[in-house]
């Protein structure tokens, strides 16, 4: 009907006027009572989504800790971390160490004596190469159509079973010579060379790392070498790498100098050695870091909780959670959680034991001096307080009650699930209701033209009727 209705061509009534009043009045309460439903859906999934939202921060930062073990945290530190820098997990022992080095790790390196040519038009022989590292090697086949010295070399360089051996053309007053180099340091990772199964000159690429001499087309430019530490002046280690991962547990050593005179990097047995010192102990500033931050972002979600929750009489507004069962769970059970206590080695501790005490409105609180004393007298009861073992620490607990509340399948996502499922419901109705609407405005705007009609005929006939008498 809209636009194309002209009304009251018959008796002068307003057909399309009393259409939309009778159409308002049929949509209103309907519509508002959808509206209100809606109003109150939205508002209930933004209180529900900012209480999600703060209490996945508690859950996410509760996970980031047990992954970093931020309360269990140690802290390691060099001297001279140019020569050896160190790092180390929570699992490490505190102590003190003098570490020297006596080597750097290097890689294998063998070139060719003589020069071939590097014509690309000349062939250098064709046939089956064996190159490997260690134990690790595989087979290059030069095809007779690509053996100059240029496609022999792309050819090692581009093959994907290569297992870490590079070729290298490097041309000298004598002409042009092809180098090996292994991409892996440490005496395990010698070159090995085996080309008596190719043809031409191919076969002086020969090289046997445990008998040179038998391969003398090849020259040993660099060896192999392991690095090699002493700790403490009487534990020698060594690693094909400049890495020592397992020299002390949990304790990981990255060498770059070999340690002598002061700033030379010389190691002679007739200069003084220069011992790096190394310190572990426990990292207390970054598990008192922990600890505020927790504190912290516990306390945003108890107090955005309670502000949704409560009902300010002065205003006489009520929070959108006032009432609501699942929001008052949660806070009770977080805090029951941070009372409850934890059992170390035989002794149940307490959050306040650690100098974090909750305040009458449910908020953490830290005291600096009984948390600072704990972390300098019993740091190892600290850790297992909030780390534990399996399901016992504070932190699994914690975790796995928010876990049911913000995780998939947790309580307050099921909530918002509802929710959103009764905002669908509810965008259907009022597009059903539309449809109605629609079928209602046709329905009576035909009712009120055929009454204008019939209003018509009868004051033409009533007319006709009077002028006959008349």
């Amino acid at each position: 009907m809209a636009g194309l209705a002209v009304g009251g061509l018959g008796s002068g009534l307003d057909v399309t006027g009393m259409t939309q009043q009778l159409v308002a009045a049929e949509r209103m309460p309907k519509e508002q009572r959808i509206q209100s439903e809606m109003s109150k859906v939205e508002v209930s999934l933004s209180a529900y989504g900012q209480v999600k939202a703060s209490a996945s921060a508690v859950h996410d930062l509760v996970e980031k800790y047990e992954k970093d073990e931020a309360f269990s945290s140690k802290e390691a530190s060099s001297s001279d971390p140019g020569y050896v820098g160190v790092s180390v997990e929570s699992h490490a022992q505190n102590g003190s160490y003098s570490v020297e080095v006596k080597r750097l790790a290097q890689s294998h390196k063998v070139a060719s004596a003589d020069s071939f040519d590097a014509d690309p038009d000349i062939s250098l022989g064709s046939g089956n190469i064996v190159i490997g590292i260690g134990d690790d090697s595989f087979t290059l086949t030069v095809d007779p159509d690509k053996s100059s010295l240029k496609d022999v070399v792309e050819a090692i360089n581009s093959s994907t079973e290569n297992p870490g051996v590079t070729a290298t053309i490097i041309t000298d007053d004598d002409g042009a010579k092809i180098v090996f180099s292994s991409t892996k340091t440490g005496e395990s990772h010698k070159i090995n060379i085996d080309a008596s199964a190719a043809t031409g000159e191919l076969t002086k690429l020969s090289y046997d790392p445990d008998d040179p001499a038998s391969t003398p087309d090849m020259l040993e430019m660099q060896e192999a070498q392991d690095a090699q530490i002493i700790i403490d002046g009487f534990s020698t280690i060594t690693s094909d790498t400049n890495k020592f991962e397992d020299a002390i547990d949990g304790v990981t050593f990255d060498v770059s100098k070999i340690t002598g005179t002061l700033g030379t990097g010389d190691d002679t047995d007739e200069i003084d050695v220069k011992n790096v010192r190394i310190e572990i102990s426990n990292d207390t500033a970054k598990s008192k870091n922990a600890v505020s931050e927790f504190t912290d972002t516990y306390n945003e979600l108890v107090d955005l909780v309670t502000s949704q929750s409560k009902y300010d009489i002065e205003t006489e507004t009520a929070g959108p959670l006032v009432g609501d069962s699942l929001s008052r769970s949660l806070l009770s059970q977080l805090r029951n959680a941070m009372n409850e206590g934890v059992t170390v080695n035989g002794q149940e501790y307490f959050l306040s034991d650690f100098g974090v005490g909750m305040d009458r409105y449910g908020n953490l609180e830290v005291d600096s001096e009984v948390l600072d004393d704990m972390l300098d007298e019993d740091f190892q009861a600290f850790a297992a307080f909030f780390n534990g073992d399996d399901d016992n620490g504070f932190l699994y607990k914690v975790d796995e009650l928010l876990e049911g509340f913000v995780g998939n399948d947790g309580s307050i996502t099921s909530k918002e699930d509802s929710l959103k499922e009764q905002r669908t419901r509810l965008n259907d109705d009022l597009a059903t209701l539309d449809e109605r609407m629609k079928a209602f405005e046709d329905r009576t705007y035909k009712q009120l033209t055929a009454m204008d009609s019939a209003i018509y005929k009868m004051t033409n006939e009533l007319n006709t009727m009077m002028s006959l008498l008349y």
